[in-house]
């Protein structure tokens, strides 16, 4: 599914990034103000970030890995993990979507099944009841053939 081809999943899409920004803004005033949430909450993510993005790169490149990885400074850390909070913001918003939508037509698949099931039974009892009528007129036509003799 290409989501260049439906307007509205172009202006879902942008919606949602212009609602990052504010929730982006957010986190970095709260990263300044509250030293728990920049401490504990924005920083450590932005610095495993780093960490892997470093290790990757050498990793790529083939260079020698170091012991010890340098520290993103404070501030650019609190840029960096309020930048990524605010995506795992819009990603869950997404997976969000996504759940609904899967969860709707699964129900609505589901009910379908279920509909198709139900058909399935009455003719089966319908078959059931011809056949128990077929059994029974051919018994009394033997009894007419027998009569008959």
């Amino acid at each position: 599914m290409v989501i260049g081809s439906f307007p509205v999943g172009k202006l879902l899409i942008f919606g949602m990034k212009r609602v990052s920004k504010p929730f982006g803004d957010l986190l970095m005033w709260m990263g300044k103000h509250h030293p728990f949430i920049r401490h504990y909450v924005i920083i450590p993510p932005a610095q495993l970030y780093n960490t892997f993005e470093v290790r990757s790169k050498l990793r790529m490149l083939r260079l020698k890995q170091p012991r010890q990885i340098p520290r993103l400074s404070p501030p650019i850390a609190t840029r960096l993990g309020a930048d990524m909070l605010s995506e795992a913001f819009v990603f869950g918003i997404g997976l969000g979507f996504i759940y609904y939508e899967v969860s709707k037509t699964y129900k609505k698949n589901q009910k379908q099944n279920q509909e198709i099931e139900d058909q399935r039974k009455a003719l089966d009892k319908r078959v059931d009841c011809i056949s128990a009528d077929v059994e029974q007129q051919e018994k009394e036509i033997k009894w007419i053939r027998a009569a008959l003799k």
